[in-house]
C-alpha cells in the first residue's frame, strides 16, 4: 500500500524537539511542530496542545514554491488523524485562507450548497466555514496544505472540476515535481550562523535562549557554503531588520513569540540616486564639450 509520507515529507534524522512541544502525545505533530518554529518562529498563540500563527508569510521550499504566499492562519494540534485518501497518512496541520469570493453578505453565506457538498465528497481536509468566508485545509505538512487550497481556489473560480481525480493527482504528482526535495528539507538541520557554540560549531536554531541577538537561521548545508563574511553581513542584516521592526530580541526579551522578519542571506545592490541638480551638471558640461568642439 502506498503511503503518502513516502510521497511528501518523511523524516529520516531526529529533529530536535522545542520545548513548546515537549509534552505533546503524538510524535508527527511534535516534531512537526518544531519544524515550523524553527521556521517561523515561536507562535502568537501557544496553548497546551495548539500552537497558532497569524499573517503567516510562507517561505518557499528548496524545490517547491508555494501558490498561496500568505495564509491568514496556521496551528497544529497535538493530534493524530488517520486519512486514507489520496493514500495513507496522519492530519494535523492546518491552513486557513480568507476567501473574497466566498464572503458572506448579511449574515448569509454565498458559497453554493452544492460546491460545499462536492468538497466534502472529495476529501475530508476541506473545511469550510461559509459565514467567515474561509477555507481551511488540513494535512500532514503545509505543501499538501498548499495544493489543497489552489484546489480549491481552482474550483471556486470554475477552472476545474472538484472531483477526487482531479485532487488525488494534484497531491500524488508532488513527488514528481519537487523528488526528494521535501525530504531533504526535513532531515536538513537548521543553524544559527549568527552565533557559535564552545566546538566552534553553528548551533541549531531555536536553542538561542533568551539572548538579545536575534538568531539568523539557514540550513547547515547552505551555511556550509557561506564565507565569514556573508555570514555576518546575513547576521548584520537580518539583526537590523528585527530591530527596526521592535522585534530585536528572543524568548522572554521583545521579540519572542512574534513572527521573524525573513531577510536574504545576499544583499541588495543599492543603485545610485542622481537628483535632478546633478542631471542639469551634466548637461551643462556636455553642452560646454559640445561647444568646444564646434569652435574647433
Amino acid at each position: 500500500m502506498i503511503k503518502l509520507k513516502s510521497l511528501l515529507f518523511e523524516q529520516e534524522e531526529e529533529k530536535q524537539i522545542h520545548s513548546l512541544v515537549s509534552d505533546w502525545e503524538n510524535e508527527k505533530a511534535q516534531k512537526y511542530a518544531s519544524v515550523l518554529i524553527e521556521k517561523y518562529g515561536e507562535p502568537k498563540i501557544k496553548g497546551k496542545k495548539m500552537l497558532l500563527w497569524e499573517d503567516l508569510e510562507l517561505i518557499d521550499e528548496e524545490k517547491y514554491k508555494y501558490k498561496v504566499k500568505k495564509i491568514d492562519k496556521v496551528y497544529i494540534i497535538d493530534e493524530s488523524i488517520p486519512h486514507s485518501f489520496p493514500a495513507d497518512h496522519i492530519d494535523y496541520v492546518y491552513s486557513t485562507l480568507k476567501i473574497p469570493q466566498i464572503q458572506a453578505k448579511d449574515g448569509v453565506s454565498t458559497i453554493k450548497p452544492e460546491l460545499v457538498g462536492k468538497f466534502a465528497g472529495v476529501t475530508g481536509s476541506i473545511i469550510v466555514d461559509g459565514l467567515k468566508g474561509e477555507v481551511t485545509a488540513r494535512c500532514g505538512d503545509l505543501v499538501a496544505n498548499d495544493v489543497t487550497l489552489n484546489f480549491v481556489l481552482d474550483s471556486i473560480n470554475g477552472k476545474v472540476e472538484p472531483t477526487k481525480d482531479e485532487y488525488g493527482d494534484r497531491i500524488l504528482s508532488l513527488k514528481k515535481e519537487v523528488k526528494e526535495n521535501l525530504k531533504k528539507w526535513f532531515s536538513d538541520k537548521w543553524v544559527n550562523i549568527g552565533k557559535k557554540d564552545k566546538s566552534g560549531k553553528h548551533p541549531p536554531c531555536g536553542t538561542s535562549g533568551k539572548k538579545r541577538g536575534y538568531a539568523k537561521c539557514v540550513p547547515k548545508s547552505k551555511a556550509a557554503g557561506m564565507s565569514k563574511k556573508q555570514k555576518a553581513s546575513a547576521t548584520r542584516r537580518k539583526r537590523a531588520a528585527q530591530n527596526k521592526a521592535g522585534r530585536g530580541g528572543t524568548s522572554s526579551v521583545s521579540g519572542g513569540g512574534r513572527k521573524p522578519i525573513n531577510v536574504s542571506t545576499k544583499p541588495k545592490k543599492w543603485k545610485k540616486i542622481v537628483t535632478q541638480e546633478e542631471r542639469n551638471q551634466v548637461k551643462v558640461m556636455l553642452n560646454i564639450e559640445r561647444d568646444v568642439g564646434q569652435d574647433h
